[in-house]
């Protein structure tokens, strides 16, 4: 049984709201129901309540297994049994390694290089130097090297730590290409000897049979040879026959007349 349009009237005149209205016709309605009718009502409430806890009870494990899926997804995965991890070393860090050396710590031993020194080279050097050229022969004015050499080592700033080695490395070269005296030169050429010049006829003799009679004497093989049997034997000759045996040879190349 529902309101009557006077009854709503009443209701609206007194202040209630519609929710109110509403629930003053369920009562209404639940009382003009039939107890049959009445129990069907609440059942289908109770299924109705039973639903929404159960669609409540979803959504909450769907919550929590999302929420749980997420917590997973952030974290990372342990190691698989199978591939054991090796362990990370630790970083070992090794003081620097200092070299070891056998000079003690201080000021190093090497001189300093510096420029040319005034009036260097000095006379004595200068003196000391030629008298080394003149004693291997060598005609070398040292006083104008000296000179030579000075200009060259301000020319070019020059820095040497030892200028007297320098000095006399300049003078070593010089007078290794300087050239010789005429006294010198002729010590140089030095007279060969007596052996020396056989051997040199007896060479001229077996390459082509020529005999310096006027300087040798008699040819190899005369009885009057003077060429020494040592000498005669290295180039294959045979001692000269007795002055007895000896046939004269009216061709005999180099004889003497």
């Amino acid at each position: 049984m529902s309101l009557s349009l006077s009854a709503l009237r009443e209701l609206v005149a007194i202040g209630l709201t519609a929710e109110q209205i509403l629930r003053v016709a369920e009562a209404q309605a639940e009382a003009s129901e039939s107890p049959r009718q009445r129990t069907k009502a609440a059942e289908r409430q109770a299924r109705y309540e039973e639903r929404k806890r159960q669609k409540a009870s979803e959504n909450v494990s769907s919550d929590v297994r999302n929420d749980a899926s997420e917590a997973d997804a952030s974290l990372p995965l342990p190691p698989s049994p199978q591939t054991p991890q090796p362990p990370t070393p630790s970083r070992e860090i090794k003081p620097p390694i200092v070299p070891q050396t056998d000079q003690p710590a201080g000021p190093s031993r090497r001189k300093p290089k510096r420029a040319i020194p005034d009036g260097f080279p000095s006379a004595e050097a200068i003196a000391e130097q030629q008298a080394k050229a003149r004693s291997v022969g060598a005609n070398l004015d040292v006083a104008n090297q000296a000179e030579r050499f000075r200009n060259w080592s301000i020319g070019n700033d020059a820095r040497y730590a030892d200028w007297a080695a320098t000095w006399r490395n300049w003078c070593d070269r010089a007078i290794k290409n300087a050239p010789k005296t005429a006294v010198a030169a002729a010590q140089s050429r030095a007279t060969p000897s007596e052996a020396d010049r056989w051997r040199r006829w007896l060479r001229e003799y077996r390459l082509n049979g020529h005999w310096p009679s006027d300087d040798a004497g008699p040819r190899p093989g005369h009885p009057a040879c003077r060429v020494p049997a040592a000498l005669l034997a290295e180039f294959g000759h045979a001692p000269a026959p007795a002055a007895n045996d000896h046939k004269p040879d009216l061709f005999a190349r180099g004889d003497a007349a």
